[in-house]
Order: C-alpha cells, then structure tokens, then sequence
C-alpha cells in the first residue's frame, strides 16, 4: 500500500515536472521573438489589417475578421508602436508550443520526447518567421493546433468537453481563416476512410458542438450573405490566379523551410503510420496529413497555409526519436537537440529581423554563396531580392508616405480637403493610412476591402494617383496629368511606383475606377448601377467635375 502511495507520489511529480517543461519551452518562443518585434517596421499586410481595425465588422471582402479584432484589442492594450501590434500573435505561437507539448503528451511522450517535439517547432524557420507578424497565419496555427489537440484527447478520453473545445477551435478559427474547414475536412474523410462505422457511435455527442460552432460563426455567414458572399469571389480568383502547380517548388518548401526540423516531423509521420498502438487512430492522422498536403498542392498553395497540421508531426516525431534515443548516452541526446538550435541560428537572420537590413543583404549573399540555396530570396512576382520578401514588406512605407505627404503640401495650394489621394494597392494605401500625418489628403482605393470604405465614384477635381502604370497608360486619364516622381526601392509594392498628379479625372478613368472595384467586388455592380450613371453623364461630367 505505501508503495502505491509512492508510486503515485511520484506520477504526479513527473506529471508537475512535464507541465513546466511544456510552459518552459512556450516562454521560450515568446523571448526568442520579444526582443526583435520592432524589426524593420510594420508589413504591407500588418497595415492592411490594422487599418481595417478602425472599421470592426463581422466580415471583410477577403479575409475574415478575427485578425482586426486582434489588432484592435492591441492598440487599446499597447499603442500602435509596431512592438504593440505583435505582442498577442507572439502570444499565441508560444500558445501553439504548448499545445505541441500536450499533444506529445497524449500520444505518450515523456521529458525528452516533449523537449525534442517543442524544440522542433521552435527551431522551424518557417514557424520562426510567421510567429509574430500580425497575420492570420499565427493564428490559425494556433488553432489548427487546438483542434487537433481536442480530437486525439477525445479519442482517448471519450469526454464530449473536448468536442466542445473542438468546436470552439473550428468556430473561432473560421472567423481567423476559412482554411480551417480543410483540416476539418481531411479528418473527417480520414475517419470515413479507415473506420466509418465509428462516426455513428458520436453522432449523439457531436450536436452540442456543432451548435456551438455554428453560433460562434454565424454572425460572419451572416455578414457574408448580405454582402452576395464575397469570399467565394475572392476564393476563385485566387484559386484562378495559382492554376499552375509547381509541385517541387511546392516539395521543396515543404522540406527545406522547416530546416533540420525536418528530421523531426519526417519520423513523425512514419511513426503515425507504423506505431502498433492504436494503430486506426493514428493512421487518421497520416491521412488527413497527405489530403491537406495533395490538396494545397493543387491548389497551389503557399506552405504557411497548412503550417498548423506539423505541430501534430513534430510531437509524434519527438516521442518517436525519444523512443530511439533512450537507451543512448545523455550526451547523444544533447547533440542531437542542439543540432536542431544550431541549424536555427543559422536561418535566424533570414527569418527575424535580428539585424540591420544592410547586415541581412550581406548574411543573405555568403549564404547563397555557401549553399547555393537561393529560393527564401525569390519574391512573388519572380524577381530576386537581396533579403527575403517579407523583409522587404516591412520597409519603405514611413519614406513613402513622408514624399506623398510633401508632394501634398507642395505641389498642390488648394485646399487639400478636396484632394484625393488613389492608390490600387490595398498595402500602399494601409501604409499611407497609417503613417500620414492628419492634413494629408483623404486615402482611398478600388483594392480589396478598401473598397467598402472609399467613395463610390471619383467625383473630385484633383487626384494624387499612386500606380505603376507608365505616363503614357495614365496620359488619358484626365484633363491635366502630370508626373511628379517615381520610386525605386527593394520592396515589390512599392518599386516602379509612378506619383501622378490628375487634374479634373476624364471618363475613362471615372470608368476605370468603378471596373477595379466590380472586378473585385462583383456584387458591388449588381446593388448600385454606377457604371451606367457615369456612362450617361457623357463628357458633361469631364468638363464640369
């Protein structure tokens, strides 16, 4: 009986001793990423998102709310310094470590399986370098995470709270991201496929949930409806624009972007496969793996977009390298984990912006030089860059925004109140939002959700249009046209850009203006017949606006 007593004695202390390595390793991420938030600036999309903050719905054209809810809360919390906007998604990328860690935990992982599983994900450029920026992507690894962590406790435990905490992390990861139905949905066809006699055994337990996640996402499917279901829209554009598949591009991120975590999630997956021990339950999750990963093959989809199903291969590959290091020396298990740090220091200044963009140039060019590995410098649009992409995204917005507001206080002496500054670029325009001063003229543009919150028709005399379409394109465009610089920087937004100034906007660009927002926003065309209203107009409107 004593022995028992200690026995359980004992089980507790290790189970004390699991739970402050897991919240250890989550403290970890959050001070890996605290002292390099400020980084080279806020990115395109960050701006994006924070100005959509200042107008909080329950639904936007192209994303979904939950990430303006997050900046919103922010700057109440912390000012609108670009450190105060990257506190909470460090917050929860630490939250998705500790979620790895319980995870490593339910599938049977012990200390080291934990340190290995956390550290994997720590050490993961690609987790490194989407773990602070104010994006969605943060968040819907965190969540992907959580929903996977409630469904392998419920197939252990058999508890419904734990389809209740599913259910939550459904709901509330919709309103982050829509691409959460996909791992949804691959688990769901991942059990049909291996057992589908046991979905009718929870079928009772599952309506609860449902409700609850159906509540939660309602207000946004709502929202969705009134507006003529603009995702969907937008949805096929994108999935228009990505028809190609580079499938090794595709492998190549998938392998190469997690660095030396590789061998991690790699033995994972096989673990999944192969393990004995509740061998259907664990082969659901290699299948879901495989249908995310053919289905964003397809569709050409970036690698952050099914970030949040390796956090569940990380875990299982821990417990499986713990099982194969167990019976080697403790300083065989320390070089192994630090092999995993090592390589990650290595990726850091490409993936946080620990250093001067002058440093990360010079860093990114020996790297090349060494590896021969140029791929993190390839941007969107094709072109290669001197530091990656998303570096570049963070830089130029304070110059850019302080040249338009000088052009504005110069060029132009009438009142700036009836000037209008265009842009077709919904990051040039958070940018100027952002940073202009208050007498900086109104910013508006066609582009993405901006949309909603510029002026239906360009009814004012005088515009400073922001584009890259060259002098010759934009000649036609008004009355009086008149170029005032053109920029060139490394970032791709902003690189090529012309600054016009348009005096008295003729009909073709009346016309012009009301297409970018249709072509976007098609239901926009359907409520309000505007392209007619200006067509009828004729060249009344050129001579008298």
């Amino acid at each position: 009986m004593t022995t028992g007593i200690r026995t359980t004695e004992f089980e507790s202390e290790d189970r004390q001793q699991l739970n402050l390595i897991i919240l250890g390793f989550g403290l970890l991420k959050f001070l890996i990423h605290l002292f390099t938030l400020e980084g080279y600036g806020l990115h395109a999309d960050e701006l994006y998102y924070i100005e959509l903050s200042r107008h909080l719905s329950w639904g936007y054209l192209d994303i979904s709310p939950f990430v303006t809810w997050i900046s919103w809360i922010s700057e109440i919390l912390f000012g609108n310094a670009t450190f105060s906007f990257r506190v909470l998604p460090c917050l929860f990328s630490s939250a998705t470590v500790i979620a790895t860690g319980y995870i490593t935990k339910l599938l049977g992982g012990k200390r080291l399986a934990v340190i290995i599983a956390c550290s994997a994900l720590i050490c993961s450029p690609s987790f490194l370098a989407t773990s602070y920026l104010l994006q969605p992507a943060v968040f819907d690894q965190f969540f992907w995470t959580l929903l996977i962590l409630a469904v392998i406790a419920y197939q252990q435990h058999k508890k419904t709270s734990w389809l209740y905490l599913a259910a939550l992390a459904l709901g509330i990861g919709m309103l982050n991201k829509y691409s959460i139905l996909l791992l949804a949905a691959s688990i769901l066809l991942a059990i049909l496929i291996i057992t589908p006699a046991s979905i009718g055994r929870h079928v009772k337990k599952l309506s609860g949930p449902v409700l609850l996640c159906v509540f939660i996402i309602l207000p946004n499917l709502i929202w969705q409806f009134f507006h003529g279901l603009p995702i969907l829209h937008y949805t096929a554009s994108v999935g228009k624009n990505n028809f190609e598949i580079d499938l090794w591009d595709y492998l190549l991120q998938l392998f190469f972007f997690h660095g030396a975590s590789v061998a991690i999630w790699t033995a994972g997956l096989i673990y999944l496969w192969f393990e004995r021990k509740d061998l259907e339950q664990l082969k659901y999750w290699t299948i879901t793996f495989l249908i995310v990963t053919i289905s964003l093959t397809f569709l050409k989809g970036k690698l952050y977009y099914g970030l949040g199903i390796f956090p569940l291969l990380f875990a299982a590959g821990g417990h499986c390298w713990a099982q194969m290091l167990t019976r080697k020396s403790i300083s065989m298990n320390i070089f192994f984990i630090g092999m995993i740090y090592f390589f990650a220091l290595l990726s850091l200044p490409i993936v946080i912006p620990i250093f001067s963009v002058e440093t990360c140039r010079a860093y990114s060019r020996k790297m090349i030089a060494l590896t021969d590995f140029s791929r993190p410098l390839r941007y969107e649009d094709g072109s290669q860059g001197g530091i990656p992409q998303f570096f570049a995204d963070m830089t130029g917005w304070q110059e850019l925004t302080s040249r338009v507001n000088s052009i504005a206080n110069t060029q132009i002496s009438e009142n700036k109140k009836g000037i209008y500054i265009l842009t077709n670029n919904y990051a040039i325009a958070g940018a100027l939002k952002f940073y202009g001063k208050p007498g900086i003229p109104k910013v508006i543009s066609p582009d993405n959700s901006f949309l909603l919150y510029s002026p239906d028709q360009l009814n004012m005399r005088t515009i400073i249009y922001l584009s890259k379409d060259s002098p010759q394109m934009v000649d036609r465009l008004a009355k009086n046209v008149k170029l005032l610089g053109k920029l060139s920087t490394e970032n791709s937004h902003i690189n090529g850009l012309y600054i016009y100034r348009l005096i008295i906007p003729s009909l073709a660009m009346k016309q012009k203006y009301v297409m970018d927002r249709i072509k976007f926003y098609p239901d926009y065309g359907k409520k309000i017949n505007l392209f007619q209203n200006i067509s009828s107009s004729g060249s009344s409107s050129f001579l008298t606006n």
